[in-house]
């Protein structure tokens, strides 16, 4: 046992040990997947061994103090999802701009895939989820990577820029 895992006498270890698959069970309980259900369960251990250690706990009642400890973490994230989610579908998709120019012939279409092909894989990745998924748009693409409506947007906006400069850059 080690220094970290006891303070004044109570030995975390054990207690980790005896009631980790109940708190865990009482996540995943709430909806919360597997992999996050982990990850909540391992911040409600590290919460209340910190808070023991600064004697902020009068009373350790297990498991029940830290089902209750992680129950206020889940609801916390699943509330936060909830609000992501709708932020994200309440955004109007902008309309396409009036300057894009639709690509019609074989030497066109060469030059936007050389250009694509030096982005970013992320820019790639981004392109491809909006212009070659069916239904494919920005706020898909966001949920898909996890990355901000506004951040997806940016990385289009560049990403046909470039290509467009591209296309400039080639006429005869």
């Amino acid at each position: 046992m080690t220094a970290r895992a006891q303070v004044d006498g109570f030995s975390w270890d054990d207690a980790v040990r005896d009631h980790d698959r109940k708190v865990y069970l009482s996540v995943l309980a709430l909806g919360i997947g597997p992999d996050r259900a982990r990850e909540v369960v391992q911040a409600t251990w590290t919460r209340l061994f910190e808070q023991h250690a600064k004697g902020a706990l009068e009373h350790i009642d297990l498991p029940g103090l830290a089902i209750r400890q992680a129950r206020f973490l889940a609801l916390n994230d699943l509330a936060r999802a909830r609000i992501e989610k709708r932020a994200l579908l309440a955004v109007p998709e902008p309309p396409p701009p009036d300057g894009d120019r639709l690509v019609t012939t074989r030497a066109e279409i060469e030059r936007v895939l050389a250009a694509l092909s030096t982005c970013s894989p992320t820019a790639k990745h981004v392109f491809k989820l909006i212009y070659a998924t069916p239904g494919g748009t920005a706020a898909s693409a966001a949920r898909e990577l996890g990355l901000s409506l506004q951040r997806v947007r940016q990385i289009l906006c560049e990403t046909r820029a470039h290509i467009r400069r591209s296309l400039e850059e080639s006429k005869p």
